[in-house]
């Protein structure tokens, strides 16, 4: 059963809108920091694929140096000491590109692959639990405003048999007691009413607390769905668990999360690998040099001096590592554990969701037939006491019975809300498990 937005006009709002169960789940997503904060640390983890995938392209460092020397100095072309004052000036350019690193750059790069699609996961995870945790606290308003409601249409009631019964005894049909009791029953109503307006009020400001919204805001909620049709002739979808776990094993996002964490895990320990081997690259670059000694004439130009001294050069390095103090082994070692950890992990999310999905599909079909039952006893309730309260009104019941089945007809309309209202919140549920958006 799907759960549809209903809008209704609120009195006294005037030109303020209402809102929206979809209207609240999607102003908190939009505003609550977590969200934002897995936004930014997906924006970083992409900037980490960029960063692993420069890793095979050449690196290019320029060097500039400028050295000046007075007192006694090493003169350059006659490789003795003098003490002349002398001015050098060398210029670089390097470029140099890993060949091999044991599989360490393109493990780094699937690494970095699976941490985008984590920020990605870990992202739609925080959105959707914002969303689902607005919907509880937006349904726990609603079941406090209809049990405000139902209190009120309570205190209506009593101070209406009140009026009665104060008539009845001026005209002698009625005693002080059967009046004493009635007053005692319409000042507990009195006191349910002012209690339900407080928690009405304080799920009120939960709700706006959970969406982000100021607390001095006007939020008016669309309270339609307390008067949902009778769901006696509702029909499930069916569904069935294992159907929702396939789906959810490629669609959950807290699931993805924990095997994309898992795989980067993998490329951790293969990346630990490189430890072991040999680590080859190939460099290039260029070189020249100016030498002059000041007050001394007969230099050639900056210039000249630049392309006479210009030189080039290439060549493989070859890096092995022999003994590193354990550490390539005990880092290895401890990538394989996270890697296990990791797997773990996954399979208790496998577990814990698999749980979840059949819990959420035995509560919504519980909630439904609940709330079918307790749709009957709340005509029969109501019937009884109507039928009490005439007979009360005759003389042929105390007032103990009418206050008796007063309380009962309460209990019943209270339950109904509560089962109803459940049982909306578990059908999206059940509908975030096939794979459809929360925020309709």
């Amino acid at each position: 059963m799907a759960l549809a937005a209903c809008w209704l006009p609120a009195a006294g709002a005037g030109a303020q809108a209402v809102w929206s169960v979809d209207r609240c789940m999607a102003y908190a997503v939009e505003h609550n920091r977590t969200v934002r904060q897995r936004h930014y640390e997906a924006a970083n983890y992409q900037a980490d694929r960029l960063k692993a995938y420069g890793s095979f392209l050449p690196g290019v460092n320029g060097s500039m140096s400028v050295q000046y020397n007075y007192g006694r100095s090493v003169d350059p072309e006659t490789n003795t000491y003098n003490n002349i004052s002398t001015f050098h000036n060398g210029l670089g350019l390097e470029a140099a590109v890993y060949v091999f690193r044991g599989g360490y750059l393109i493990n780094q790069v699937r690494q970095a692959n699976a941490n985008v699609l984590l920020g990605k996961a870990a992202l739609q995870e925080a959105q959707d639990n914002t969303a689902l945790e607005t919907f509880q606290a937006y349904i726990n308003t609603l079941y406090y405003y209809g049990t405000a409601r139902l209190a009120r249409l309570k205190l209506a009631e009593s101070d209406s048999l009140l009026y009665k019964t104060r008539r009845q005894e001026a005209l002698g049909l009625k005693g002080a007691a059967d009046v004493a009791q009635i007053e005692a029953q319409q000042a507990a109503d009195a006191y349910n009413l002012t209690h339900q307006r407080h928690l009405y009020e304080t799920a009120l400001l939960t709700l706006k607390q959970q969406m982000s919204l100021p607390a001095t805001d006007t939020l008016l909620i669309d309270t339609c769905l307390i008067a949902t049709p009778t769901l006696e002739q509702v029909r499930l979808d069916g569904a069935h668990p294992d159907t929702l776990f396939q789906i959810a094993l490629r669609l959950n996002p807290s699931l993805r999360q924990a095997a994309l964490q898992q795989r980067a895990a993998l490329m951790r320990r293969k990346m630990a690998v490189s430890a072991f081997l040999p680590t080859i690259s190939f460099y290039a670059g260029i070189s020249t040099s100016y030498y002059k000694e000041l007050h001394k004439q007969g230099y050639e130009s900056w210039q000249r001096q630049l392309d006479r001294n210009l030189g080039k050069y290439f060549g493989f390095s070859m890096s092995l590592p022999l003994f590193n103090r354990l550490s390539g082994v005990a880092g290895y070692r401890q990538a394989a554990n996270h890697y296990r950890i990791a797997t773990e992990q996954y399979e208790a999310k496998k577990e814990a969701l698999q749980q979840l999905i059949l819990q959420a599909v035995q509560d919504r079909e519980g909630y439904l037939k609940e709330s079918i039952q307790m749709e009957k006893k709340v005509k029969a309730d109501s019937l009884a006491y109507h039928v009490t309260r005439r007979k009360y009104e005759e003389g042929l019941m105390t007032s103990l019975d009418v206050k008796n089945n007063a309380a009962t007809l309460l209990e019943s309309q209270t339950l109904l809300l509560q089962n109803k209202l459940t049982y909306l919140m578990k059908c999206r549920l059940v509908e975030y498990y096939k794979g459809e958006q929360i925020i309709h």
